[in-house]
């Protein structure tokens, strides 16, 4: 089972933690979900250094609620890409080894490597995500402070909360914590992945004119015609955001549920896409 996948929620509600190359962001158990507090540490700072000090000196002490504390990585931290299996790779050693070669092919190399990890497939394609090493530190402080810990991205909660309302087959856009992922699905898997960072002051209808434009482009490199393009937007008024005519809004979550803010930090947003997780919001409409 990979690490990445959420844990199962239970009546009391976990201490819940979003995690950028900035900053961190957090909610406390029993505050309302729209009440995040945040720290970014200075600008130049070592950031895996400096969020180790802050869980071990400084985070909010809590009491056991019989859940892990939920750790969301936004996509400045965690990357993603849909990995094919090569016909010659013989076991899941060697899968590992194509996986971890792709992650620094796409994303350059770092200090320590890349830890990488994925639904791990024998054949076909999966998606893998991928975080520098250097931050594992920062994970065995946070066990030592507060014990299990459950790690998340904001595209994999989308992705195991909106299973049953995404297509199965053709195209979606997600909007997600200053990201715009375009995946085409087959058999309810992803097949392709584009993942571009949305530009500085956006809009929802700039967001909506991007999708429409990397849809495009997707399809046309995938060879197909012009496709109905599915749109998600994970942020406050997101759902709302629909009027281009290429694209279909996927429901997401409960009228009347606080949502991040479109110019919030991306810790925010990150730590907003674990809390509606655990309180299970998201929902086929």
């Amino acid at each position: 089972m990979s690490r990445w996948r959420s844990k199962s929620a239970a009546s009391t509600l976990p201490l819940v933690l979003g995690v950028s190359a900035q900053g961190v962001a957090w909610c406390v158990p029993g505050t309302a979900s729209s009440n995040w507090q945040t720290w970014a540490w200075p600008e130049g700072a070592d950031g895996p250094a400096a969020l180790r000090d802050w869980v071990l000196k400084l985070a909010p002490e809590i009491e056991g609620t019989g859940q892990p504390v939920q750790v969301c990585l936004a996509p400045s931290l965690a990357q993603h890409w849909v990995q094919s299996v090569p016909a010659q790779t013989a076991s899941l050693v060697e899968l590992h080894a194509v996986a971890a070669a792709r992650a620094q092919q796409l994303w350059g190399p770092t200090p320590g490597g890349w830890m990488v990890t994925g639904d791990w497939q024998p054949e076909g394609a999966f998606l893998c995500t991928a975080v520098p090493a250097v931050w594992e530190p920062v994970w065995k402080a946070m066990r030592e402070r507060w014990g299990e810990i459950a790690l998340h991205t904001p595209l994999l909660l989308a992705q195991q909360q909106g299973q049953a309302v995404w297509p199965q087959n053709g195209w979606l856009a997600v909007a997600v914590a200053q990201r715009l992922y375009v995946q085409h699905r087959e058999g309810g898997r992803m097949a392709s992945l584009r993942s571009v960072r949305w530009p500085d002051e956006s809009t929802l209808e700039a967001l909506q004119t991007q999708a429409v434009q990397e849809g495009r482009r997707e399809m046309l490199r995938a060879g197909s015609g012009p496709e109905e393009l599915h749109w998600l937007a994970l942020c406050e008024g997101g759902e709302r955001a629909t009027e281009n005519a290429g694209l279909k809004p996927v429901a997401w979550r409960k009228a009347g549920m606080p949502a991040a803010p479109l110019d919030a930090p991306e810790a925010v947003h990150a730590a907003w896409c674990a809390r509606q997780s655990v309180e299970g919001a998201w929902h086929a409409a």
